[in-house]
């Protein structure tokens, strides 16, 4: 048994919280990539597909959690992104049969698989990030740090977080990607090699590139922090999430996808498609919360864009809100919903 002084003890503890209290300047040193392999997600019997129907008429935070507001502007203005504001087109097949077994959800940062969005202005500089952990991409880029000071990726759970994050640089109107970005306690990045890393301009760009799996990014579709406040508060197309065993190996057309990690030939849903709720129902008549109205209309409006699969049986919606908002009567999307290719 060691014994030790209360000197000693006491100098430690100083030792200890000066070095804690240090945060790196502007570059981090990168680590020794994490090469560990990708799980795949099982993937089930595809379901048969329904007959057509008509179309229907400043310090670190021990624990950072998403930001709670967001400036205005920040979404796509270039006409090449139209497909955001405007509702699908073509045939669309009524999928109300199969979906309304399905249940819906909204991802947020406190139940996990969300894709939180935060600001920088350059005021804390940046820091070089590469992505060569998974794959050999040859992105290196200086990404600007949030203007909270730390980055706050998104959470999981079961081994399926995707450590997704966009950095919205409201300076030059250019945003940065995520995929797999890992942080200490401190919100801090645990390494600078991560799995993807992207670069776009959300005045100029269509909605690529990005780290979804469909090759979107987020930002396009994402719900920010104010927008299930009122029924008429969400006015673009939604980024959606649908079961992998229900996710065809094809690309939708509704949303310039260009890539899918769909893995299930005749399935149902394809990633660049639209989801739509009926635009023939009265939203007001429905006895769902004031969330699920702004939800509802959005897709009656602009669709939802399926962007990525999930091993889970469910359809849900990116978000970047820290906490669910009342979300009664969600489900009842599933009982009036159409696809469209």
């Amino acid at each position: 048994m060691f014994k030790t002084s209360v000197f000693s003890v006491v100098l430690a503890a100083f030792l200890v919280s000066g070095l804690s209290a240090q945060r790196p300047s502007l570059q981090l040193e990168a680590r020794v990539p994490d090469t560990a392999p990708l799980t795949p997600r099982p993937i089930a019997a595809p379901l048969p597909t329904p007959a057509p129907a008509p179309s229907p008429a400043p310090a670190p935070a021990p624990a950072p959690v998403a930001p709670s507001s967001a400036p205005s502007g920040q979404r796509f203005t270039a006409p090449a992104a139209q497909w955001l504001y405007s509702a699908p087109g073509g045939p669309g097949l009524n999928i109300s049969g199969m979906a309304s077994s399905l249940p819906f959800h909204v991802n947020t940062h406190a139940d996990g698989f969300d894709f939180p969005v935060q600001y920088t202005d350059w005021s804390h500089g940046c820091t070089t990030f590469t992505d060569t952990r998974y794959y050999n991409y040859a992105d290196r880029l200086c990404v600007p740090t949030p203007t909270a000071g730390y980055f706050t990726p998104s959470v999981g759970a079961w081994g399926a977080n995707d450590g997704h994050l966009v950095i919205v640089d409201t300076v030059n109107h250019d945003y940065y990607e995520f995929w797999k970005l890992t942080v200490d306690n401190h919100g801090w990045p645990t390494s600078t090699n991560v799995g993807q890393i992207v670069e776009g301009n959300y005045t100029t760009g269509d909605g690529n590139p990005g780290t979804t799996a469909a090759g979107l990014t987020a930002l396009a579709g994402v719900i920010l922090p104010g927008e299930l406040d009122c029924a008429t508060c969400l006015n673009h197309a939604l980024s959606v999430v649908v079961p992998g065993n229900m996710n065809s190996n094809q690309i939708g057309h509704q949303a310039p996808a260009h890539k899918t990690d769909g893995g299930s030939p005749g399935a149902i849903f394809r990633e660049g498609a639209k989801i739509r709720f009926d635009p023939g129902v009265n939203v007001d008549n429905l006895n769902v919360s004031t969330a699920v109205k702004a939800l509802m209309r959005a897709l009656q409006n602009y669709g939802g864009v399926i962007t990525d699969q999930t091993g889970g049986p469910g359809v849900s919606f990116y978000s970047s809100l820290a906490t669910p908002p009342d979300l009664t009567g969600i489900n009842q999307i599933g009982q009036h919903l159409f696809l469209y290719y």
